[in-house]
């Protein structure tokens, strides 16, 4: 009955698209309905052979767009597999296992360490237990939960505490209910303990639940407003080419049927006039439609997502590659995207000496040495170990990291995979303490190693309330001279402040315990502050010795008088790579901005670090709270969208709703971080990056990035984040690195610089072939291509080397070139140049061969110089000499389409392995029509004498000549070159002005 009435405990899923319907959306291009249109069209003038040749184009076309999108979701599925979907519940008084969507309000869970909470749950009973709500918060730090019903308050005394050192005061709004301590909710981890809760709300009505509202509302958003720069790009090549086309077919068709005798007909063909021209018209539209582009741009984008599947990012949409590309603004996500997601100890205090750790996230090797040593210059290691194992035999830090490891409940292990028998890391506990157990192995030292020599025999847990934790052990039979040779020692663990607090002695730097002065206790203060200020968390341990058993072993007595051996800093680490990754986004002109719901003073340490702001940057522009500045807005903005969307919008509302997206534009404008976002804050700077015209990119992992990463033009979610963020995302990183998203922006460019290459190329070809046609007409020559001619033509000696082109390798300044704005046409002044310079000539020197042709064979210039069998023979050897001189020309010049700019000469005429493979084909298929009896005169085709190949190869040399010659005219008046960034003057991540341009190209794409 109650799951009749609240259904299943699940987020509606979209159903996956069927092939069909995605084998239709590949055919959605203006381009490929030219094509359809025209197929049509011959079918209906009885050319088969043309009709039947461009339905196989376009559905071959669209079978690869399928193939590689189901590909992706495919792997997609894979990485969702394996997930454990059962919970324990108690029903009918049993425990029994029952599948998570089968959960109800009402139900009893038990919950414990490592599990997935299933629904939004009120706590029943809670022992030692902990939950990490990064995936809705953007936080990583464990949040204690009890079974304790909180008053108001209650909650507005914990609104107001501030637990974590170094955390800034003004922070202290959160939502209500992500503050309940008695409170679980959908989608976030147990770190520690157990706990018996009941289901309070399920599916959609969970806190998760509304997120995913947020993000079908996105996705809404996205589907009906702006379409990918590409294919929007595509679409108006598409629009003009289609109406250029038909309106040359019917100046041509007019010309032809108004004159007497009839411009362009064969006097000596059956077919009425209308007729000749009805199919010269077709002739011109199936030249003017470059029926190898939509392959062309299929393949290259397939070829894209294939390469970036290799660098562990799966891409959902093929044109989702070249977004990227297009790419000049990338919101982040802080933690587990720029950082690893995991606490790392990086640093300690321990007898008033300083010293650092190497290894970061869940790395088990490190070393520990003096602050002052220079890790990032012993690049081999030899010095740094040689350094850790003079400390190790010193055994200045082994006090101190073995009173970690005695005080600390975290443990690690391996787990050998039944199925692959490969044996598994796995980490249990508070993610601070297991920071602290893998610091201490990195000396040896695990909590089991002092089992038999300090047994515990008693622990005060953690609270809020005392910030630290205790435990009792007692001496047993051991060499060590630790805690002064006492029986029983309690060792106390917590935040620095309160432990310090505690303290009336401490270790020297000798070993020694020496009591706490106003000096010592005003140096350690000071250190601690220099911890916090970089926005680590700093923890300390002392201890306290008894000479015999305590009696009462409650938190009061026992955590007093302590002596201090030292404290820790610990961080969730930059990822390795990210700074420099967002050094070379900057160098190419793309702004990176962190969003985050983390702490202000958090995230702005995070950004300095890794050069996202500097030091000297306006910091009330740069760095926003969301709580203060965009939630008060975007709240608003919700509002009033809610009220438009039902119909319930006024004039006044809707000039409200400009003035307040015109104010969130001014905040997005400069900023560069923003902290403690919502989901919905989230959306709403995306939205405002768009709105000013940029490509946005949006990265995360957790629930809360949802409804961003739909909006966005493209998202980019974690291979380790939520299955929500997973599926509102365009693209996954399935190992997680940022770095990845760098490449894939550079992948995304040298794609569409390589579809601008064979856009040139093809145009030029179909333009000459639509005014060799259109001339001939208008001066009363018949037409030197038929259908057939020219699609042969359009699939082999344009379709082969425009894949070669696709294949060419990226250009040396492609990440030091600003991004390519939505509004920039594909056909820009040095491209819509060369295909002018390149159609008058390829359409001068065809006419020629046509006419030459003609004058050779049929004794005229107009080719009526004969009559009967003997006239049509000559108008096909002349036909077949156009045809020949066009393939010889476009092969030559699609050597030099490799660059538009640079001289063949220089890139290296045969550096592109596949441009000789696709010649050769090309050229082999042409011989093979032209020269093999039979299938010659199914293309109207005959042979060649040694005069007419001498006149088809030398003015087939002229074209490409042109070309070269045109780039030394561009080359020497800077004539089209794109401008570099300049990486002093960057307005926005200026650290990039500090880098060599050697730094910058230190991430590449390797083809």
């Amino acid at each position: 009955m109650r799951l009749q009435q609240y259904g299943y405990n699940e987020l509606p899923k979209e159903p996956p698209r069927s092939c069909f319907m995605l084998f239709l959306d590949q055919l959605n291009d203006l381009l490929v309905i030219m094509l359809i249109v025209a197929a049509i069209v011959a079918a209906a003038l009885s050319q088969v052979a043309a009709s039947v040749a461009i339905i196989v184009i376009v559905s071959a076309n669209a079978v690869l767009g399928v193939h590689q999108e189901m590909s992706a979701a495919s792997a997609l599925e894979e990485l969702a597999a394996g997930e454990g979907t059962f919970v324990k519940v108690i029903r009918d008084s049993k425990e029994q296992d029952i599948d998570t969507k089968l959960l109800v309000p009402g139900d009893i869970v038990l919950l414990k360490l490592g599990e997935k909470i299933p629904a939004d749950m009120r706590i029943i009973e809670a022992k030692d237990f902990t939950v990490k709500e990064m995936n809705l918060t953007g936080e990583s730090r464990p949040v204690k939960k009890n079974a304790k019903v909180m008053s108001e308050a209650a909650i507005a005394k914990t609104v107001e505490k501030n637990d974590d050192v170094g955390t800034d005061d003004k922070e202290k709004k959160k939502e209500k209910a992500l503050v309940l301590s008695n409170f679980l909710y959908s989608s976030c981890d147990v770190l520690t303990g157990k706990c018996k809760a009941v289901v309070v709300k399920s599916g959609v009505n969970t806190y998760v639940g509304k997120i995913f509202e947020l993000i079908k509302k996105a996705r809404d958003d996205k589907e009906s407003g702006e379409k990918s720069p590409l294919k929007e790009k595509l679409e108006v090549l598409g629009q003009k080419l289609g109406f250029a086309s038909l309106a040359i077919s019917l100046v041509v068709f007019v010309i032809g049927v108004s004159t007497d005798p009839c411009r362009g007909c064969d006097p000596d063909s059956d077919q009425p006039a209308w007729l000749q021209m009805l199919l010269v018209s077709v002739s011109l539209t199936v030249a003017a439609v470059p029926e190898s582009l939509p392959v062309c741009v299929t393949l290259t984008l397939a070829l894209g997502m294939s390469r970036m599947a290799d660098r562990k990012a799966l891409v959902r949409r093929l044109l989702s590659v070249e977004t990227l590309g297009s790419a000049d603004v990338i919101c982040t996500d802080k933690t587990g995207t720029l950082t690893a997601g995991v606490m790392t100890a990086i640093t300690f205090v321990t007898g008033m000496n300083t010293y650092k750790i190497t290894g970061s996230g869940h790395e088990l090797e490190g070393y520990m040495v003096d602050a002052k040593m220079e890790v990032d210059s012993n690049p081999s290691g030899a010095d740094i170990k040689k350094a850790h194992e003079e400390e190790k035999k010193i055994g200045r830090v082994d006090y101190l990291w073995a009173s970690y490891a005695m005080c600390c409940n975290a443990k690690f292990y391996y787990e050998e995979s039944k199925e692959t028998k490969e044996r598994k890391l796995v980490f249990e506990g508070d993610p601070t303490e297991q920071a602290l157990v893998i610091a201490a192995n990195k000396l040896g030292f695990t909590r089991d190693d002092f089992k038999a020599e300090f047994p515990r025999i008693h622990e005060n847990p953690f609270n809020s309330n005392r910030k630290m934790m205790s435990v009792v052990v007692k001496r047993e039979q051991t060499e060590r001279k630790w805690y002064e040779g006492q029986p029983y020692v309690a060792i106390v663990k917590g935040a620095s402040e309160q432990v310090l607090r505690k303290c009336n002695s401490l270790i020297d730097e000798n070993g020694k315990k020496v009591d706490m002065n106003a000096d010592r206790m005003a140096k350690l203060q000071a250190g601690i502050d220099r911890f916090a200020g970089k926005s680590l968390r700093v923890l300390a341990v002392a201890y306290k010795t008894f000479s015999e058993k305590p009696t009462d072993m409650k938190p009061e007595p026992i955590e007093c008088d302590l002596t201090l051996v030292g404290y820790a800093g610990l961080i969730d680490p930059v990822r390795p790579g990210v700074k420099d990754a967002i050094a070379t986004a900057a160098g190419a002109g793309i702004r990176t901005v962190m969003i985050t719901g983390d702490y202000a003073k958090t995230a702005k340490a995070i950004a300095l670090s890794i050069d996202i702001i500097e030091a000297s940057d306006n910091e009330s522009k740069t760095v926003i709270e969301c709580d203060s500045i965009v939630r008060p807005i975007s709240k608003r903005i919700l509002e009033i969208e809610n009220l438009v969307d039902n119909k319930q919008g006024t004039d006044a509302l809707q000039d409200e709703l400009k003035q307040l997206e015109e104010k969130i534009d001014s905040i997005t404008s400069n900023a560069l971080v923003f902290s403690r976002a919502k989901p919905e804050d989230k959306l709403i700077i995306v939205k405002s990056f768009q709105r000013q015209n940029h490509v946005c990119s949006m990265t995360g992992d957790g629930v809360n990035d949802g409804p961003a990463l739909q909006r966005a033009d493209i998202g980019v979610a974690m291979g380790n984040g939520t299955e929500v963020a997973k599926g509102a995302s365009d693209m996954v990183l399935t190992d997680n690195n940022y770095v990845n998203i760098v490449q894939a922006v550079e992948e995304g460019r040298i794609i569409y610089c390589n579809i601008t290459k064979f856009v040139y190329y093809l145009l030029s070809t179909n333009v000459a072939e639509v005014f060799l046609i259109l001339m001939a007409s208008i001066i009363g020559l018949p037409s030197p291509l038929l259908p057939t001619q020219i699609l042969w033509l359009n699939l082999t000696t344009d379709g082969f080397p425009a894949v070669a082109l696709a294949l060419e390798a990226g250009e040396p300044n492609i990440m030091r070139e600003g991004p390519r704005t939505r509004q920039e046409p594909v056909i820009e002044k040095v491209m819509l140049t060369g295909v002018v310079i390149q159609t008058i000539f390829l359409t001068a020197t065809c006419l020629i061969t046509y006419i030459v042709g003609l004058i050779w064979n049929n004794g005229r210039w107009d080719g009526l110089g004969v009559d009967g069998d003997e006239r049509s023979r000559g108008f096909e050897v002349a036909q077949t000499m156009t045809i020949f001189h066009i393939v010889f020309a476009e092969l030559f010049r699609a050597y030099g389409s490799r660059s538009m700019r640079e001289s063949i000469f220089t890139i290296g005429p045969f550096s592109n392995k596949y441009m000789q493979y696709s010649v050769g084909a090309s050229l082999a298929a042409t011989l093979f029509i032209g020269l093999t009896p039979g299938v010659q005169q199914v293309f109207n085709m005959r042979y060649l004498d040694g005069r007419e190949w001498g006149l088809v190869l030398g003015l087939a040399c002229i074209p490409i000549t042109v070309d070269e010659l045109t780039k030394v005219v561009y080359r020497a008046l800077d004539f089209g070159k794109r401008p570099l960034v300049n990486t002093n003057q960057l307005s926005v991540n200026s650290p990039v002005g500090k880098s060599s341009a050697a730094e910058l190209r230190e991430i590449k794409v390797g083809l």
